[in-house]
């Protein structure tokens, strides 16, 4: 089977198998193959192949009881057998680039098993993407388990149907939706997803995950997810322990640093895991600094500015300033502020609120955990 898309051969072949475990003979007996195929460059199904399996052993059917989705002792009773249906299969897929979800650990061993029953050849993939790895580590675990049912209960499609070339279609419209999703957050990551800032107490551990950034520039760019969106913190009475400092490299930070209560080191060393893997999976290699201090318990959060030939032009950390509980109408925002001014605000001893969100750097051969201030609260 040959098939020619805008002058390029090969589409992929996104394909599922049904199968029930028996226990007559304590293993998985196959019952149906679906699979259509898409084209690479614009996601649309071009043609479709779907067939019922009659098993091999006739002791299954006697004690088979239909299924819900339309499988039947019936309509299997009257399918071919896989060995009459197996040259169409290996022309489907050998040699193909293959795609599914969860393929790598089930389907794609289970047609090797199936094939070698017969005595065949197995049909060999020229490329395979599993959906199910690429989504957890892309997508993240926002729709939990990140099962095929999962997902689409999460896009608020219809039920999984359980039929392989229903699966197939509803796989490939979670790659379209996720996809999709993925490049809307990074061409305009204040609006996708909303995310409200949250105290490290309402936070929940098992919900932190991490995943790749869409583009980045150079070195890894990590988003720490929290739920199904960007981990967004609010923080108060954080106590001022050293002012703000300067790092003079190519892109300058003013840093301060703060004691950090046991909850808030809980949340971070968490976030410092993830973050620290998915930053190895990337492809970084630099030496990595945790983002707690865990020998005085406290952090390093960074004022943000938009720098230009590496001098800071504009605040972009709104900052207001209170003395004994009333604001004193001094708010730094978007502004030519003098950092030597700035530098006398921060007082150790003194109280902040801080909402802060997550970023990474790598720079000077060390990677970490940036913790950018958007607003503070400066109580004096």
């Amino acid at each position: 089977m040959e098939m020619i898309i805008d002058g390029e051969h090969d589409p992929i072949v996104f394909f599922d198998l049904e199968r029930r475990w028996s226990n007559l003979g304590q293993d998985w007996v196959l019952l149906e193959f679906g699979s259509i195929f898409v084209c690479p460059r614009r996601l649309i199904e071009l043609d479709s192949y779907s067939t019922l399996i009659r098993p091999d052993d006739p002791l299954f059917l006697d004690t088979f009881s239909d299924l819900s989705n339309g499988i039947t002792r019936e309509a299997l009773a009257s399918a071919p057998h896989f060995s009459e249906v197996a040259e169409k299969i290996y022309q489907i897929l050998d040699g193909k680039i293959w795609a599914g979800h969860n393929i790598q650990r089930f389907d794609c061993v289970k047609i090797k098993e199936a094939f070698d029953g017969i005595n065949w050849p197995s049909p060999e993939y020229r490329h395979l993407i599993d959906s199910l790895p690429l989504l957890k580590k892309w997508f993240g675990k926002r729709a939990r388990n990140m099962k095929l049912d999962s997902l689409a209960a999460y896009f608020r499609f219809e039920n999984q149907v359980h039929r392989s070339l229903d699966d197939v279609r509803m796989n490939l419209e979670v790659v379209k939706h996720c996809g999709s999703v993925l490049f809307l957050e990074s061409i305009f990551p204040g609006i996708f997803p909303q995310a409200s800032w949250i105290s490290p107490n309402e936070v929940s551990i098992p919900y932190i995950y991490a995943i790749p950034a869409s583009f980045y520039d150079g070195n890894p760019k990590i988003r720490v997810m929290h739920d199904d969106k960007d981990l967004k913190l609010h923080c108060i009475r954080l106590n001022v322990r050293f002012g703000i400092k300067t790092f003079n490299d190519v892109n300058p930070r003013l840093t301060f640093v703060v004691d950090a209560s046991s909850r808030l080191c809980e949340v971070l060393d968490k976030c410092d895991v993830h973050v620290r893997k998915r930053y190895a999976e990337c492809g970084g290699g630099s030496e990595w600094k945790p983002v707690v201090n865990r020998d005085y318990q406290n952090i390093c959060l960074q004022l943000k500015a938009t720098v230009l030939d590496g001098d800071i032009v504009q605040w972009e950390t709104k900052i207001e300033i209170y003395h004994n509980g009333i604001f004193t109408n001094q708010t730094i925002e978007y502004s030519n502020f003098d950092s030597q001014e700035l530098e006398r605000l921060f007082v150790p001893g003194d109280y902040v609120d801080a909402f802060f969100s997550f970023g990474t750097f790598d720079t000077m051969k060390k990677g970490g955990i940036n913790l950018a201030v958007d607003k503070l609260i400066i109580h004096h």
